[in-house]
């Protein structure tokens, strides 16, 4: 899983995620993130709604560009229904909000990390 948010929200999910066998990666801007999903596919990703250098939206238009695209969740402080509405019709996955909840993170990465897998393994049996 790669993530860019916030550092004390970085803190928060390898808390959160330390007990799992995910590896928790991390990217601080929007171009280390595409510099980092070139390297290697991830399963799923987590970006907070606005960077220093983009938003999360500009993350889904360079991930729209890929063969098979892990989901997408958007982290925001303000994760309204509106927001949440954006993120599903726009082609993200999901919205976590700030402060991140245990249950609601795990749950989240959860069924992402599903998703993204289930969507590799049909994308490679396509081929």
């Amino acid at each position: 899983m790669l993530a860019a948010t916030a550092p004390e929200d970085l803190r928060s999910l390898a808390r959160i995620l330390a007990h799992t066998r995910w590896c928790l990666e991390t990217a601080s801007c929007l171009s280390e993130l595409k510099f980092r999903l070139r390297e290697q596919a991830r399963v799923v990703l987590v970006c907070d709604a606005v960077l220093g250098d983009g938003t999360w939206k500009d993350l889904l238009a360079h991930l729209e560009r890929q063969p098979s695209p892990p989901p997408l969740i958007v982290a925001a402080h303000h994760a309204d229904e509106r927001l949440w509405m954006e993120v599903l019709n726009s082609g993200g996955y999901n919205v976590l909000g700030k402060p991140f909840e245990e249950q609601e993170v795990f749950r989240v990465i959860s069924m992402a990390w599903l998703h993204g897998r289930n969507r590799s393994r049909a994308a490679a049996q396509a081929r």
